[in-house]
Protein backbone atom coordinates (compact mmCIF):
# COMPACT_ATOMS: atom_id res chain seq x y z
CA UNK A 1 0.00 0.00 0.00
CA UNK A 2 2.84 2.32 0.82
CA UNK A 3 4.21 1.85 -2.70
CA UNK A 4 0.82 2.77 -4.16
CA UNK A 5 0.67 5.99 -2.09
CA UNK A 6 4.16 6.95 -3.21
CA UNK A 7 3.20 6.29 -6.85
CA UNK A 8 0.06 8.45 -6.46
CA UNK A 9 2.07 11.21 -4.78
CA UNK A 10 4.73 11.14 -7.50
CA UNK A 11 2.07 11.08 -10.18
CA UNK A 12 0.30 14.07 -8.55
CA UNK A 13 3.58 16.01 -8.36
CA UNK A 14 4.34 15.12 -11.98
CA UNK A 15 0.88 16.32 -13.03
CA UNK A 16 1.36 19.59 -11.12
CA UNK A 17 4.68 19.99 -12.89
CA UNK A 18 2.95 19.53 -16.25
CA UNK A 19 0.29 22.06 -15.32
CA UNK A 20 2.90 24.52 -14.08
CA UNK A 21 4.98 23.95 -17.18
CA UNK A 22 1.88 24.44 -19.35
CA UNK A 23 0.92 27.61 -17.47
CA UNK A 24 4.44 28.97 -17.81
CA UNK A 25 4.92 27.79 -21.40
CA UNK A 26 1.65 29.24 -22.69
CA UNK A 27 2.37 32.91 -21.77
CA UNK A 28 5.94 32.53 -23.04
CA UNK A 29 4.62 31.10 -26.30
CA UNK A 30 2.08 33.93 -26.60
CA UNK A 31 4.81 36.50 -25.87
CA UNK A 32 7.17 34.99 -28.46
CA UNK A 33 4.38 34.84 -31.05
CA UNK A 34 3.43 38.47 -30.37
CA UNK A 35 7.06 39.50 -30.62
CA UNK A 36 7.44 37.70 -33.95
CA UNK A 37 4.27 39.26 -35.35
CA UNK A 38 5.42 42.69 -34.23
CA UNK A 39 8.82 42.22 -35.87
CA UNK A 40 7.19 40.98 -39.09
CA UNK A 41 4.90 44.01 -39.01
CA UNK A 42 7.78 46.42 -38.37
CA UNK A 43 10.04 44.91 -41.02
CA UNK A 44 7.23 44.52 -43.54
CA UNK A 45 7.36 48.26 -44.20
CA UNK A 46 10.10 48.64 -46.76
CA UNK A 47 11.99 51.89 -47.10
CA UNK A 48 11.68 52.52 -50.80
CA UNK A 49 10.50 51.26 -54.14
CA UNK A 50 13.05 48.98 -55.78
CA UNK A 51 13.85 49.44 -59.48
CA UNK A 52 12.67 46.79 -61.92
CA UNK A 53 14.67 45.37 -64.80
CA UNK A 54 12.60 47.18 -67.49
CA UNK A 55 11.93 43.83 -69.17
CA UNK A 56 8.47 42.71 -70.32
CA UNK A 57 6.45 40.86 -67.70
CA UNK A 58 4.81 37.59 -68.73
CA UNK A 59 1.16 37.92 -69.74
CA UNK A 60 -0.19 36.83 -66.37
CA UNK A 61 -3.81 35.74 -65.96
CA UNK A 62 -6.37 36.15 -63.23
CA UNK A 63 -9.97 35.21 -62.63
CA UNK A 64 -12.75 37.56 -61.56
CA UNK A 65 -15.68 36.66 -59.29
CA UNK A 66 -17.79 35.59 -62.29
CA UNK A 67 -15.15 33.11 -63.46
CA UNK A 68 -13.92 35.24 -66.38
CA UNK A 69 -10.20 35.10 -67.15
CA UNK A 70 -8.29 38.33 -67.73
CA UNK A 71 -4.76 38.90 -69.07
CA UNK A 72 -2.22 41.57 -68.16
CA UNK A 73 -1.73 42.46 -71.83
CA UNK A 74 -5.43 43.38 -72.11
CA UNK A 75 -4.65 46.54 -70.16
CA UNK A 76 -1.60 47.65 -72.17
CA UNK A 77 -1.59 51.38 -72.84
CA UNK A 78 -2.11 52.30 -69.20
CA UNK A 79 0.36 52.12 -66.28
CA UNK A 80 -0.54 49.28 -63.93
CA UNK A 81 0.09 48.43 -60.34
CA UNK A 82 -0.16 44.70 -59.55
CA UNK A 83 -0.80 44.34 -55.84
CA UNK A 84 -0.47 40.82 -54.41
CA UNK A 85 -2.22 39.94 -51.16
CA UNK A 86 -3.88 36.96 -49.44
CA UNK A 87 -6.76 36.48 -47.03
CA UNK A 88 -4.43 34.79 -44.51
CA UNK A 89 -2.00 37.74 -44.58
CA UNK A 90 -2.47 39.85 -41.43
CA UNK A 91 -0.55 42.91 -42.75
CA UNK A 92 -2.71 42.81 -45.90
CA UNK A 93 -5.79 43.52 -43.76
CA UNK A 94 -4.20 46.78 -42.64
CA UNK A 95 -2.82 47.78 -46.01
CA UNK A 96 -5.64 47.03 -48.48
CA UNK A 97 -7.98 49.83 -47.33
CA UNK A 98 -5.12 52.35 -47.63
CA UNK A 99 -4.17 51.04 -51.08
CA UNK A 100 -7.80 51.33 -52.23
CA UNK A 101 -7.98 54.92 -50.90
CA UNK A 102 -4.78 55.66 -52.87
CA UNK A 103 -6.38 54.11 -55.96
CA UNK A 104 -9.33 56.51 -55.69
CA UNK A 105 -6.92 59.46 -55.76
CA UNK A 106 -4.84 58.09 -58.65
CA UNK A 107 -7.31 56.85 -61.24
CA UNK A 108 -4.87 57.31 -64.11
CA UNK A 109 -2.99 54.23 -62.83
CA UNK A 110 -4.79 50.91 -63.11
CA UNK A 111 -4.61 49.09 -59.77
CA UNK A 112 -5.09 45.34 -59.98
CA UNK A 113 -5.26 43.73 -56.50
CA UNK A 114 -4.56 40.01 -57.02
CA UNK A 115 -5.24 37.43 -54.34
CA UNK A 116 -2.83 34.53 -53.84
CA UNK A 117 -5.49 32.44 -52.13
CA UNK A 118 -6.07 28.92 -53.40
CA UNK A 119 -9.79 29.35 -54.04
CA UNK A 120 -12.00 32.21 -55.19
CA UNK A 121 -14.36 31.50 -52.26
CA UNK A 122 -11.60 32.55 -49.82
CA UNK A 123 -10.99 35.76 -51.75
CA UNK A 124 -14.71 36.63 -51.99
CA UNK A 125 -15.22 35.96 -48.29
CA UNK A 126 -12.27 38.19 -47.31
CA UNK A 127 -13.42 41.07 -49.53
CA UNK A 128 -17.01 40.85 -48.22
CA UNK A 129 -16.03 40.38 -44.56
CA UNK A 130 -13.76 43.44 -44.64
CA UNK A 131 -16.19 45.57 -46.70
CA UNK A 132 -13.50 46.31 -49.29
CA UNK A 133 -14.68 48.31 -52.31
CA UNK A 134 -12.93 46.08 -54.84
CA UNK A 135 -13.63 43.12 -57.07
CA UNK A 136 -12.26 39.78 -55.90
CA UNK A 137 -9.50 38.78 -58.34
CA UNK A 138 -7.58 35.51 -58.04
CA UNK A 139 -4.25 35.12 -59.86
CA UNK A 140 -3.64 31.98 -61.87
CA UNK A 141 -1.46 29.68 -59.74
CA UNK A 142 1.02 28.93 -62.56
CA UNK A 143 1.51 32.66 -63.18
CA UNK A 144 1.89 33.32 -59.48
CA UNK A 145 4.64 30.68 -59.37
CA UNK A 146 6.30 32.13 -62.49
CA UNK A 147 6.51 35.57 -60.84
CA UNK A 148 8.11 34.06 -57.70
CA UNK A 149 6.28 36.45 -55.39
CA UNK A 150 8.60 36.71 -52.38
CA UNK A 151 6.23 38.11 -49.73
CA UNK A 152 2.74 39.49 -49.28
CA UNK A 153 1.80 42.17 -49.55
CA UNK A 154 3.92 42.76 -52.64
CA UNK A 155 3.49 45.34 -55.38
CA UNK A 156 4.81 45.30 -58.95
CA UNK A 157 4.81 48.43 -61.11
CA UNK A 158 4.16 47.78 -64.81
CA UNK A 159 4.61 50.50 -67.44
CA UNK A 160 1.94 51.20 -70.05
CA UNK A 161 3.91 49.07 -72.52
CA UNK A 162 4.18 46.08 -70.15
CA UNK A 163 7.66 46.57 -68.69
CA UNK A 164 8.59 45.68 -65.08
CA UNK A 165 9.65 49.14 -63.84
CA UNK A 166 9.66 48.59 -60.08
CA UNK A 167 8.45 46.68 -57.05
CA UNK A 168 7.80 47.15 -53.36
CA UNK A 169 8.11 44.57 -50.59
CA UNK A 170 5.65 44.59 -47.70
CA UNK A 171 3.18 47.14 -46.40
CA UNK A 172 3.36 50.31 -48.44
CA UNK A 173 2.63 53.72 -46.89
CA UNK A 174 -0.05 54.48 -49.50
CA UNK A 175 -1.37 57.58 -47.75
CA UNK A 176 2.07 59.21 -47.53
CA UNK A 177 2.41 61.99 -50.15
CA UNK A 178 6.10 61.32 -50.66
CA UNK A 179 5.44 57.65 -51.34
CA UNK A 180 2.63 58.54 -53.72
CA UNK A 181 5.07 60.76 -55.64
CA UNK A 182 7.54 57.85 -55.77
CA UNK A 183 4.87 55.56 -57.18
CA UNK A 184 3.89 58.08 -59.82
CA UNK A 185 7.58 58.56 -60.59
CA UNK A 186 7.84 54.85 -61.43
CA UNK A 187 5.51 55.59 -64.32
CA UNK A 188 7.04 59.03 -64.97
CA UNK A 189 3.69 60.62 -64.16
CA UNK A 190 3.84 63.90 -62.29
CA UNK A 191 1.78 64.51 -59.18
CA UNK A 192 0.14 67.46 -60.96
CA UNK A 193 -1.20 65.09 -63.66
CA UNK A 194 -3.48 63.25 -61.24
CA UNK A 195 -7.11 62.87 -62.23
CA UNK A 196 -9.54 64.27 -59.66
Amino acid sequence: MRGDNQAIMLNTQANRGCVIQRVIKQPVLVFITALLLLSVHQFSRADEIQAGDNQPLPDIRWQDADGNTHHLNESNGKPRLLHFWASWCIPCREELPEMLAWQNENRDILVIPLSLDQRMAQTKHFVKKNNLPMSPLLINEDDSNALSIPVVPYTIFVSSDGLFVGHYYGIAPWLNKSFSSQVRGQFEIGVNNQID
